[in-house]
């Protein structure tokens, strides 16, 4: 049984196309369906339905998937344990949220370039309901993202968490008649968009007549802008802004409710074909503990674990 059809298997399953497969594996659509044809014969079962829209899963499909997702992952374990990194030639795709790449991806992608020199990584920035989708679909290794993805087949860790302030230009609190408290029931709020995790936050936090008030802006750099010409106030990382608060271009408010911290969650797959995606996560761990402590102490850390 070739290992590399089997591979082919999981991902035309997991994406529901022999087109999508041949694209995600760097092969063409004939020889994934001979891939598959070769499987169907020696198990003697037909693994897909198929039509010219939709692919499928057969009852026997169903029950290889199991086996096959159980066996690439013990593959890649054992590729990980006993290979030299710096002659693995694998392909990993994350997914990270707009606050890590503000922050410690570059110091990451250094540190995964360092150890895997000849890995290829592929980085997608959205928002934390996307990446999920992408982890699911199957479009991305790993998702680093705020909330954990709920599902049997995902595993999540705890990386780090980013303080959160209440961020605006000097110019919009020069006036001296108010407090900070004050100014956040006069300036538009600019938060994160309706239905996440820093969204529902500021709800909480400035009650429910606050919301029309509220601006879901789905960028961070977006945010800045805006803050910087003292538009409104903006819910920010602060690790992500600390060179324009260390320059006075941008303040954050005291005296206003604190925000929760903006925790950042490892999410993968539990049978993971590749080696490199524990990895990732163990660097990305180390990484933003050591940018913490080193640079940035505005960014919260916590040890990485399985919640």
């Amino acid at each position: 049984m070739n290992l590399r059809f089997i591979e082919t298997f999981v991902w035309v399953a997991r994406l529901r196309s022999f087109t999508a497969a041949a694209e995600k594996l760097n092969a063409t659509q004939t020889a994934i369906s001979a891939r598959i044809a070769t499987l169907e014969e020696d198990f003697g079962v037909k693994l897909f339905e198929r039509d010219k829209r939709t692919v499928a899963l057969t009852h026997a499909g169903e029950e290889l998937l199991k086996y096959a997702e159980e066996l690439l992952g013990l593959s890649a374990r054992m590729l990980q344990a006993v290979s030299d990194r710096g002659s693995y030639e694998g392909f990993v795709s994350v997914g990270v949220i707009e606050a890590v790449v503000h922050t410690w991806l570059p110091d990451l992608l250094g540190r995964l370039r360092q150890q895997f020199p000849k890995v290829r990584v592929e980085i997608h920035s959205y928002i934390t309901a996307d990446l999920h989708d992408e982890l699911l679909n199957g479009n991305i290794d790993l998702a680093l993202a705020v909330e954990a993805l709920e599902s049997p087949t995902i595993e999540n860790n705890l990386i780090c968490a980013f303080k959160m302030g209440w961020i605006t230009a000097p110019p919009a609190v020069e006036t001296p008649a108010f407090s900070d408290a004050e100014f956040l029931k006069r300036l538009p709020i600019l938060t994160f968009l309706r239905g996440s995790l820093v969204y529902r936050d500021v709800i909480a936090k400035l009650g429910p007549y606050s919301v029309a008030r509220i601006n879901p802006i789905s960028s961070i750099a977006a945010m800045v802008s805006l803050a910087r010409i003292g538009y409104g106030v903006a819910t920010l990382p602060i690790a992500a802004i600390v060179p324009a608060l260390d320059s006075g271009e941008l303040i954050a408010l005291d005296g206003a409710p604190e925000l929760s911290p903006l925790p950042v969650i490892a999410s993968r797959r539990r049978q993971s074909e590749s080696p490199l995606v524990p990895a990732v996560v163990r660097l990305a761990t180390e990484t933003a503990r050591a940018f913490a402590t080193t640079a940035r102490p505005d960014l919260l850390v916590v040890d990485s674990q399985q919640i």
